[in-house]
């Protein structure tokens, strides 16, 4: 029997940054993926937790997968954003598609506020 897929609520070149990401930090290899993170102050700690609930792409099987073959090619998906608009986007994301009721607590507790997408 076959897996079922989950829906993805993060952009098809998000989920490949995040994975490209990922992988460079599971091969602790500092690539053009986290380069680019560096660059814009984008913690992969921080956005962890939002881009596994906003993905099942990022965790589990998948992310074993993901550390068994080449590292994927990704850019920075996120125009001039900054690593912390780019949090916030993420939480924001989150909230909107009502996947955890304590979002606003969370996004309170990371020193965020909510912002429209």
């Amino acid at each position: 029997m076959g897996m079922k897929t989950a829906k993805s609520c993060l952009t098809p070149a998000e989920e490949a940054f995040l994975q490209a990401l990922l992988w460079e930090e599971g091969h602790l290899l500092k690539g053009p993926a986290t380069r680019a993170a560096e660059e814009h102050g984008l913690s992969l700690i921080r956005c962890l937790e939002p881009a596994n609930r906003l993905s099942p792409n990022l965790r589990g099987e998948a992310l074993n997968r993901l550390r068994e073959g080449a590292c994927p090619a990704a850019q920075w998906p996120w125009e001039q954003r900054s690593g912390a608009e780019v949090l916030r986007l993420l939480w924001t994301r989150l909230a909107k598609r009502g996947a955890c009721p304590s979002v606003g607590e969370e996004l309170s507790s990371a020193g965020l506020e909510r912002a429209s997408d």
